[in-house]
């Protein structure tokens, strides 16, 4: 079974395809992590957020799927919690959801997407990694970590104890966004995936396909090329 993580799609739904179209994606055989910000700052939030949904309702056991920090921004604004989720593209991602449902159904749509988000783990793991958001909590368990860890950025990251980190992780990698950034490459036994797409400008912006059993990532740009990367530094 081929093993692919991407995350931080933030609405790209062309370059999300496109990657899984360039590596003949198939879910019935195939496993697909998604890490999370799925939505925001992109143009089309709606069709990446569908395309998830139904494929993993279809493909349970090959399709999993991490919420973001973005998908709790959302949460929080549906709740009444905190504004803050129309500052960092919730206007865009209403849009789509009325360019694809309609202005009438769009924000009841929208609220049953956040009331799935709530659902979603925090994390997945399998034979060969660990796969989150932004960070990990090594003092509690895989399946007792808190929410704040949904925003963890490098420098926390940085001061985790090494050999804490590594018996934590059973000597598995870490797979991980939010953080974005030119290249997909460790920094100890983490490994950032995100490539800042809809966030970076245009000519610098884009999106990795991780093939973790082959230590490699697919990189699409915003103007739709493709290119083979080997993920340096990986052993």
């Amino acid at each position: 079974m081929r093993t692919f993580y991407v995350t931080d799609i933030h609405g790209n739904f062309n370059a999300f395809t496109s990657l899984l179209e360039h590596v003949n994606f198939e879910p019935a055989k195939d496993r697909l992590i998604i890490g999370g910000d799925m939505i925001n700052r992109g143009l089309k939030s709606a069709d990446v957020l569908h395309w998830i949904k139904e494929r993993s309702r279809s493909y349970p056991d090959n399709i999993h799927i991490i919420v973001g920090n973005h998908e709790e921004m959302m949460i929080w604004f549906m709740k009444e919690i905190s504004p803050m989720w129309m500052e960092f593209g919730g206007e865009e991602t209403i849009k789509s959801f009325k360019d694809k449902y309609g202005s009438e159904k769009a924000w009841d749509i929208a609220e049953e997407y956040a009331a799935w988000f709530e659902t979603l783990p925090l994390l997945y793991e399998d034979e060969y990694g660990i796969y989150v958001h932004a960070g990990i909590d090594i003092h509690q368990g895989k399946d007792r970590q808190p929410r704040n860890i949904l925003w963890m950025n490098n420098r926390e990251l940085s001061i985790i104890d090494n050999l804490e980190l590594t018996d934590w992780s059973n000597h598995k990698y870490i797979f991980r966004g939010h953080n974005p950034q030119s290249n997909v490459q460790p920094a100890g036994r983490f490994i950032n995936c995100d490539l800042g797409s809809s966030v970076f400008a245009d000519n610098s912006a884009a999106l990795a396909l991780v093939e973790v059993t082959e230590r490699r990532y697919y990189k699409c740009t915003m103007d739709g090329d493709i290119t083979l990367h080997e993920i340096v530094g990986m052993r």
